[in-house]
């Protein structure tokens, strides 16, 4: 071999292992969007004197009702049947109600997965992973996933059970939609793990990544369960994402062999349509860095591997873009 040719493949490998460091360094640098997470929040800011109201609700609450609420306040209450203590509250130690972050109609939060339909068994399985440490986030300081490991350690076995039966019988809703388009509204990250609206508007390129809002986060952020939340996604990537979730990508393993003909799910496997871009978004990539291990992955790791960044966003968009 060549002194050169040596030299060119001595820098050609300590390039990939700087690469490799590079990515080690930073799990989510491939998926970055899908991350946010910002040094400051919005939650918390002052609400105003009141009286409270939201749309489709006679629910009318004084500053002081909402400040001394004990646990998600129910704006909807005929959506669906009487939640269990482990889900509307009371707090106590260490246990957030699942409706604080879940929502009491399941729908989830920006931040967070939404469980209305989810199999009971699935649910228990995931919370049991975040407890065993089977389940955890590429980016080590995900705060949705701190606060599932820290529930998951005070949940006890019963109420876990109670929360799962709860979520299982609640019917799915459309509470996202995809919009294809080449701007967003202008955005900063949050400390909480979402994405808010910049002060003073404006907008900025979507580029390659997906921008997941909510339509009205002041009102997601007194627990209204109505509020849509809207992914902003690349021109063209719903029907790029159609055509991956229909191949499978290059492990050839079409999503509707596993998750239904209509991607509703099917028997303990979850339902993928419908589901929010960015919680997809994270959940193909966990599994796909590792970070992700339980029983229930197991299956998608080996689809995850062969999947590039691009097609995560893609899909993703894609299975947004369904109606549950």
């Amino acid at each position: 071999m060549s002194r050169h040719r040596a030299l060119v493949i001595g820098a050609c490998i300590a390039v990939a292992v700087l690469s490799a460091c590079q990515r080690d360094a930073d799990p989510t640098s491939g998926l970055a969007w899908a991350y946010p997470h910002g040094p400051t929040s919005t939650f918390g800011q002052p609400l105003g004197p009141g009286p409270f109201r939201v749309p489709d609700s006679a629910l009318v609450l004084t500053r002081a009702q909402l400040d001394g609420a004990k646990g998600p306040i129910d704006w909807h209450p005929d959506d669906h049947p009487a939640a269990p203590a482990v889900v509307g509250g009371p707090a106590r130690a260490g246990l957030t109600p699942c409706g604080e972050c879940h929502l009491l109609n399941g729908a989830g939060f920006p931040a967070s997965a939404d469980l209305a339909g989810l199999p009971a068994d699935y649910i228990v399985a995931q919370v049991t992973a975040f407890r065993t440490g089977a389940r955890r986030s590429a980016n080590a300081g995900q705060p949705n996933t701190a606060e599932m490991i820290k529930v998951a350690n005070a949940v006890a076995p019963a109420e876990l059970q109670q929360a799962a039966a709860y979520f299982a019988h609640l019917p799915r809703s459309r509470w996202v939609r995809a919009v294809e388009t080449p701007r967003a509204p202008r955005t900063f990250p949050d400390q909480f793990g979402w994405l808010n609206r910049a002060p003073g508007g404006g907008s900025e390129l979507v580029g390659d990544r997906i921008v997941e809002l909510s339509d009205d986060l002041p009102r997601m952020m007194i627990g209204d369960d109505h509020v849509v939340l809207t992914d902003y996604v690349p021109p063209g990537a719903v029907e790029r994402g159609r055509r991956v979730a229909a191949a499978g990508g290059g492990a050839g393993t079409p999503c509707q062999a596993c998750h239904g003909a209509s991607l509703g799910g099917a028997g303990a496997v979850p339902p993928l349509s419908g589901r929010p871009a960015g919680y997809i978004a994270r959940t193909l990539w966990d599994i796909r860095t590792g970070a992700r291990r339980d029983p229930g992955a197991a299956p998608m790791q080996a689809v995850s591997q062969w999947l590039t960044a691009s097609q995560i966003r893609d899909v993703s968009a894609y299975l947004a873009s369904l109606r549950p």
